[in-house]
């Protein structure tokens, strides 16, 4: 379902979002909305989890999707990229007469890659400090995992079951039901671990 999101529905919008005169806030506040709701529902994710991680490329721990304000943009970019470069030199005169505003955002953009590259880097940068508040172990991770690492965990969790691979992302999101959350979340009159009166972290869970 989640690939679905990229690979069919934007791909049918795709023409409306370079044609259409859609204020981009209408796009966040609304598309993303929906599309944010049901990649919560499909992978189990409270409100409160970060969808960074999701947002970034395989081989950065991510899913690899692309919500529609990041399609919108790359829309938007194609769009005013065809009017600066036209041959025609009328076509060039309005592509600069335009060039104000709202179109701003668009203009800095060299094409759609370097509209994803710029949008994920905003993620991973996202994704960086919130696995780093989660401790050393993390901190880690990102720091030292190779090319190596990265791909064969992306290849290894695609192929688990939805269970599993559900959790393998609230683990990323520290969104398991850690006595530490359940406090945060109110559902827990302490966030201590029994054995050890620490506050429960998601490696005392992993370490049982």
């Amino acid at each position: 379902m989640l690939h679905d999101l990229s690979r069919y529905l934007l791909s049918k919008i795709s023409w409306d979002f370079t044609v259409s005169d859609i204020p981009k806030t209408w796009i966040c506040e609304t598309l993303d909305s929906i599309a944010t709701k049901y990649i919560r529902k499909w992978l189990e994710l409270p409100v409160s989890a970060t969808l960074s991680n999701v947002l970034l490329p395989q081989n950065k721990f991510g899913l690899n999707i692309i919500l529609p304000s990041t399609k919108f943009i790359q829309c938007q970019t194609v769009s005013r990229s065809a009017l600066k470069y036209s041959p025609n030199v009328d076509i060039n005169n309005l592509w600069a007469v335009t060039s104000t505003n709202k179109n701003v955002q668009y203009d800095i953009y060299k094409d759609t890659k370097d509209v994803l590259k710029a949008v994920r880097k905003e993620n991973e940068q996202r994704l960086q400090n919130h696995l780093i508040s989660q401790g050393s172990f993390f901190s880690s991770i990102m720091n030292h995992s190779t090319s190596t690492f990265n791909s064969l965990w992306s290849s290894v969790q695609s192929k688990l079951p939805k269970n599993i691979f559900n959790f393998t992302i609230r683990y990323i999101n520290n969104t398991l039901p850690t006595r530490k959350n359940l406090s945060k979340w109110g559902l827990s009159s302490t966030s201590d671990c029994s054995f050890c009166s620490s506050p429960e972290t998601l490696l005392h869970v992993i370490a049982g």
